[in-house]
């Protein structure tokens, strides 16, 4: 009896210093926090938010060329998103996708694809009281913490050690674990909802994993049972609007 009372204890004591960690952040006095951020970084940081040891080389022809077909792209979704009753279930969106949605409007397009802000409104005080409610008894907090460590750590967003985007990944994947206990948690969940941070805000991006894994429009959570590893993968090809040159992030 002692035993389990002392292991009981020592994962309570666990929880609430993990926890505790993400509340202070990095700039807690944490053996993990980097400090400051070094006066070069944007210069070795790429156009994706990747940072890299050493400054980055003007742009190559290729990807001068990417960039400028970029704000090609936004401006026709610019046109469909005005007109999305239009287009909303045409194959030009469709194709569209497939050819990659521009990263400056793709929390945009992604919030209306997943139709985050209805089911949002729909769901006013859900997002909160699932992420109260994991912090309180995920079973899977030890986990997660464990992978968001090795969670996009070359993104300039998720490179401290309990910054504010590994916070709001933390929060995301505990309420996520609460929300759908059938599935709970897997690895693949970090990068995904790690992705969607990138673009969209915290509750957002809670609704965003929501919706592609359990609508019945997307589903994806289907999928990770029959095939839990791929799934990460199957998120970043083109279905989400991920450019090829954009899936070296996850």
């Amino acid at each position: 009896m002692e035993i389990a009372e002392d292991a009981d204890s020592l994962r309570a004591q666990e929880r609430e210093n993990i926890i505790m960690n993400y509340e202070k952040g990095h700039r807690a006095g944490l053996p993990e926090d980097m400090g400051p951020e070094p006066v070069g970084i944007y210069s070795s940081t790429d156009r994706f938010g990747i940072v890299h040891e050493t400054e980055l080389p003007p742009a190559t022809a290729r990807e001068v060329k990417q960039m400028r077909r970029e704000i090609t792209r936004k401006s026709k979704w610019m046109e469909m998103l005005g007109q999305w009753e239009t287009y909303k279930n045409s194959k030009k969106l469709t194709d569209r996708v497939y050819k990659g949605i521009p990263m400056n409007i793709r929390g945009q397009v992604w919030s209306v694809l997943l139709n985050i802000q209805e089911v949002k409104s729909k769901n006013p005080r859900t997002y909160k009281v699932m992420k109260e409610k994991g912090k309180r008894s995920s079973e899977h907090i030890h986990q997660i913490n464990v992978d968001i460590s090795k969670t996009l750590r070359t993104h300039i967003f998720f490179r401290d050690r309990y910054g504010a985007k590994q916070r709001e990944l933390f929060y995301i994947l505990l309420a996520y674990s609460e929300y759908n206990p059938e599935v709970g948690y897997c690895r693949d969940l970090s990068p995904i909802a790690a992705l969607f941070l990138l673009y969209l805000p915290e509750e957002d991006a809670f609704w965003a994993l929501v919706q592609l894994l359990a609508s019945e429009r997307h589903s994806l959570q289907d999928l990770s049972w029959a095939h839990p590893a791929p799934v990460g993968r199957v998120f970043a090809g083109r279905r989400t609007g991920v450019d090829a040159d954009d899936k070296h992030c996850l």
